[in-house]
């Protein structure tokens, strides 16, 4: 990744007539520097998430008969679990929620298994934290694969965490979340616009990463 928040910062500028200093301040006073920095950073996060074009691997080592193991601190959203036992056997584990496994095995909190989870859940329980259901008897490893925290960009010539081809789309993101700010420049026909031009490229990331049909 080459393309640097300054360089991105200075196209937004010029886009919408402002003065151009890499960001350092919006020459019009519609917005502020430390508020188009957020916004920036906000929209990388949210492109990362909704297509995963970039994921971190990890390994988490867990114990017999335990249910939740902590998660990285720089995780974002879950894309892939597997779970590894001490054959080496891997198995891909599919996600879920604590209602499924209520379902399927009533008593899946307290008795635990011996094969392989049959669910993970990273959604009910606290922040960083990841659940196996059900709980299996000799330990083994969880293998991830997820979105993790980007890359904070400033106006400092920090180079973006997605693709360079894919820092158009989170331009297009960000001039539309500024046009669409109440204000003088509050402009909703430009904003949907360029929320379409961001939309495209997410779309366009997908089909990509998944391949066409």
């Amino acid at each position: 990744m080459s393309v640097t928040d300054q360089a991105i910062l200075g196209e937004i500028q010029d886009s919408l007539g402002e003065t151009q200093n890499s960001g350092a301040s919006w020459s019009s006073g519609e917005w502020t520097a430390a508020e188009v920095i957020a916004l920036l950073n906000q929209r990388q996060r949210q492109f990362l998430k909704e297509t995963g074009v970039v994921l971190t691997q990890t390994t988490v080592t867990t114990n017999p008969n335990v249910l939740r193991h902590s998660l990285p601190t720089d995780w974002v959203a879950t894309r892939r679990v597997a779970w590894k036992d001490q054959t080496g056997k891997v198995t891909s584990i599919p996600s879920g929620d604590n209602f499924e496994m209520d379902l399927f095995r009533a008593d899946w909190p307290y008795n635990q298994d011996t094969t392989t989870p049959r669910i993970y859940s990273d959604a009910d329980q606290a922040n960083l934290v990841i659940e196996t259901a059900p709980a299996i008897a000799a330990p083994g490893s969880l293998n991830f694969l997820y979105v993790a925290l980007s890359a904070l960009l400033s106006n400092s010539g920090v180079a973006f965490t997605v693709p360079d081809e894919c820092v158009p789309a989170v331009r297009w993101g960000v001039i539309a979340d500024m046009l669409a700010k109440v204000g003088r420049s509050h402009d909703p026909l430009r904003a949907q616009w360029a929320e379409d031009q961001y939309k495209e490229g997410v779309e366009a990331t997908k089909i990509v990463l998944k391949g066409w049909a």
